[in-house]
């Protein structure tokens, strides 16, 4: 199936917006919107100062720009504090330290913090903390094996612990050469090295690394592996056309989009993928539908037959909850739903249907590049999922 990256301003309720898409097929598989009047701060590092400690729930209120402020999570800080002062020091009230946003603010909840920071590229990713060569964990075995070997032989400095680095292979390292991966560490590394060389010396709320100025992570994530890249947005396209050069990703055709008659927008109807993604309700091919509800704790999806039963009633329930699965799958990555998520599946009257359901969902979830589990079915018959909370979801990003 063909995969294309399709980059394009959308006018939306007043504001300007540009719109990331991923299209596999005639479908759009993940959608993210950013606000051009309203920067988004995930993956940005900023000089803070610490506020409160919150000893309780082994955290501190970060300061990081005047008036906004962000929680860091104390427990998940193994290598020690960015300060200016001694690394690894305890942590104090008035105490600056270099801190890198992970999470974006959602509703109530302040944006989320860490200290140990990190920097993406398509094959690897690179953090500050414990020299050691780590893998993602979609990757097989034997990859796991083969790109530790080469980390090994190529990165002696990480192995050594002469370096405060430690590298994760991603999952597009296993189609990267070599020489892609080398080039990419050193693009890596520099940045990195200059950010916590030069980071404590630097004043307070500074902004050591802006994420929005660098590659979009749909492209960083997908360029191996997509046929086309189009854009009407000419800053994003310089941006990108220096990435796939510096990588050699020439199977990615990068495409500047200019049309006098039609916006791209219009061409590859993202207005109406927008407006689907908002829509509670879902159409399913079969004649059933979805109502996705976003609550304050979780998300609540229910399956309708649409229709009356009739025939063979197990095997329809069976193809009904097996079409709501796939599009249940494509609609949490869509709309970047994450946290739990409760889905109320049409009732079937043989367990091993059940168990057949289950394992074909968990199957549809792995492809998500997003960390997704299925839970369980509770005794009442409904399926618990999870998903790694990294955004905010496109309900929240279109407002």
């Amino acid at each position: 199936m063909s995969k294309r990256v399709v980059i394009a301003h959308l006018p939306w309720e007043g504001k300007d917006y540009l719109v990331h898409t991923l299209v596999e097929g005639e479908k759009p598989v993940e959608l993210t919107a950013l606000c051009r009047e309203k920067e988004t701060l995930l993956g940005n590092i900023y000089v803070g100062r610490v506020e409160k400690l919150a000893p309780g729930i082994r955290g501190a209120f970060v300061s990081f720009a005047e008036q906004q402020s962000c929680f860091l999570d104390l427990s998940r800080v193994k290598e020690g504090y960015l300060l200016k002062k001694a690394p690894g020091t305890e942590l104090h009230v008035g105490d600056e330290i270099v801190v890198q946003i992970q999470r974006e603010a959602q509703k109530t909840k302040l944006p989320s913090a860490t200290a140990e920071l990190s920097l993406s590229g398509s094959a690897l990713a690179l953090y500050y903390g414990k020299p050691e060569i780590s893998c993602s964990g979609r990757l097989l075995p034997e990859q796991k094996k083969r790109l530790k070997e080469l980390g090994s032989r190529m990165f002696p400095e990480l192995s050594g612990g002469s370096l405060p680095f430690g590298v994760i292979f991603r999952t597009a390292s296993a189609d990267a050469s070599e020489e892609e991966i080398r080039q990419e560490y050193l693009e890596l590394s520099e940045k990195l090295a200059r950010i916590v060389q030069y980071g404590t010396m630097r004043s307070l709320y500074s902004c050591l690394y802006r994420a929005s100025d660098a590659v979009p992570e749909l492209v960083k994530r997908y360029a191996p592996s997509v046929s086309e890249l189009v854009t009407d947005d000419r800053e994003t396209y310089e941006i990108c056309r220096e990435y796939l050069e510096r990588h050699d990703f020439h199977d990615c055709r990068l495409t500047w989009y200019e049309d006098q008659l039609t916006t791209l927008t219009k061409k590859e109807n993202l207005e109406n993928h927008v407006k689907q993604a908002l829509d509670k309700r879902v159409d399913l091919p079969s004649g059933g539908f979805l109502v996705i509800e976003p609550t304050e704790a979780l998300t609540a999806i229910d399956v309708n037959s649409g229709k009356q039963l009739g025939g063979r009633k197990n095997t329809f329930l069976y193809s009904v909850n097996q079409e709501a699965a796939r599009e249940i799958a494509r609609q949490i990555r869509l709309r970047g739903i994450s946290g739990l998520i409760l889905v109320d599946f049409i009732n079937m009257p043989e367990k091993e249907q059940e168990e057949r359901l289950l394992g074909f969902l968990q199957g549809l979830v792995r492809e998500d590049p997003v960390p997704t589990k299925v839970v369980d079915m509770t005794a009442l018959h409904l399926v618990e999922l999870t998903r790694k909370k990294i955004r905010r979801p496109l309900a929240e990003q279109m407002k």
